[in-house]
């Protein structure tokens, strides 16, 4: 029962982590049906800044987030207006080639400021736990976790109660319809698609005390199941976000502990397949946030 318990704990913070990645994947496919596949490129970018901001200044990457988030951001609002925008009105398999594109241009420019091999952030307490309820957590997952919580329920908030919010939620519902009423579209793209690269380089920054980053670390680890979450959840729905990694991090972890590591992946996605039997549009079936 022990070591049940500390695979569900260990599940529902790996959750977490999942979720926090896939926020704001989520976040831009619902308001603008872009399918950004460069994303993980995003995330591995955050950690790469977090490193080098404890490297060269001593900063922790709790601090150097703030930083990150916004050169995160900037970066994805400077791609969405120069190669995003202009294919906005071509085919979706054209988007999606170019933010193939994108992707393949920030691992080429991280592999040559940063090089190929792996890197580590290294902070006194990285590998620290603390025992709650006789189940023993990692801080680093821990605070990735609550991060995740915290940024499901602010933009819910945020969607909900703010004019930008509402803007961003008549744009995703009718784009046609919200420029009829005053909501400048092509502002609410260039917002959502740079909070959401920014959402991804945030996570990069949490997560990267927990592990190595290289330049494919994002595709590599990370992207397969920010899809799934994505899709499994509805795709566009910030709660959907998050209950869906929860449930993909718990699905591993006892996936792992009943079959082994190496299989712990094929219990996720075998429940994703079922789901998805039963609920071809989610859990929320197609209710956007």
């Amino acid at each position: 029962m022990e070591v049940i318990l500390q695979s569900l704990a260990l599940g529902l913070l790996q959750g977490g982590v999942y979720a926090l990645v896939a926020c704001g994947l989520t976040l831009i496919y619902g308001v603008m049906k872009v399918v950004n596949f460069a994303h993980a490129e995003f995330l591995t970018l955050g950690m790469y800044l977090a490193i080098a901001a404890w490297q060269l200044a001593g900063v922790s990457p709790y601090v150097s987030v703030v930083f990150i988030f916004a050169l995160a951001c900037a970066l994805g609002a400077a791609a969405q207006a120069l190669v995003i925008r202009p294919a906005l009105k071509h085919p979706q398999i054209n988007q999606m080639l170019i933010t193939i594109g994108v992707s393949t241009m920030l691992i080429g420019a991280m592999q040559l400021a940063w090089g190929p091999n792996n890197r580590v952030l290294n902070l006194a307490w990285s590998g620290a736990t603390f025992e709650l309820g006789g189940v023993r957590l990692s801080y680093v997952r821990a605070i990735a976790f609550l991060a995740a919580v915290l940024i499901a329920a602010g933009f819910w908030l945020f969607l909900k109660h703010t004019r930008t919010g509402m803007a961003m939620r008549a744009a995703s519902q009718n784009p046609v319809a919200a420029r009829l009423m005053g909501v400048s579209v092509q502002r609410v793209n260039l917002i959502t698609f740079g909070v959401g690269t920014g959402l991804a380089g945030l996570a990069g920054a949490l997560i990267a005390p927990a592990f190595f980053v290289n330049p494919t670390f994002g595709t590599d680890y990370f992207i397969l199941a920010a899809f799934v979450i994505v899709v499994l959840g509805t795709m566009g729905n910030f709660v959907g976000a998050l209950l869906g990694g929860l449930i993909i991090g718990v699905a591993e972890g006892l996936g792992g502990l009943l079959l082994g590591p190496a299989l712990r992946q094929m219990v996720s996605l075998a429940l994703f397949v079922v789901v998805l039997l039963v609920l071809p549009r989610g859990l929320f079936r197609g209710k956007v946030t």
